[in-house]
């Protein structure tokens, strides 16, 4: 990934994630291939504990595809790009979530419109915590 302005463009979780992966290895190659070229500690800590934490969100199972197909799906609707953003990091899975990522949500879509929207970002973004939900839904309704 080559960033052509570091201060251009706003990046998804997924996005930053491949980027931190990127620079992580290509430090490491230049440091096998000159013994003399270190990174600094700080720097590489705060790498680590950004991947880290990145690691344990939704975009560590996201992938190319599913990024793509996102965002084409989200053509459709009249959404900023913090809002696509947001959408795309959180992957929300209830109306109410929908509501507060989306600024004056009632205003500018209507319930079946919002319910589209939600389907859609479930359909597009599958989420690993998905299956454990519905088992534990199930689990409910049979009690």
């Amino acid at each position: 990934m080559i960033i052509e302005n570091a201060r251009a463009a706003m990046l998804s979780n997924y996005e930053v994630l491949q980027l931190l992966e990127e620079q992580q290895e290509n430090q490491k190659k230049a440091q096998d291939a000159t013994d003399g070229i270190s990174v600094p500690e700080n720097l590489r800590t705060v790498q680590f504990e950004l991947t880290e934490y990145l690691k344990t969100t939704a975009c560590s199972t996201q992938d190319q595809q599913q990024v793509k197909e996102f965002v084409e799906a989200m053509k459709s609707y009249e959404l900023t790009l913090a809002e696509k953003l947001q959408l795309l990091n959180l992957r929300p899975r209830s109306a109410v979530e929908i509501y507060l990522l989306i600024e004056e949500c009632e205003e500018r879509f209507s319930e079946d419109q919002l319910e589209e929207l939600l389907q859609t970002v479930i359909s597009s973004l599958p989420r690993d915590d998905d299956e454990m939900m519905e088992e534990e839904y199930e689990e409910e309704q049979a009690q």
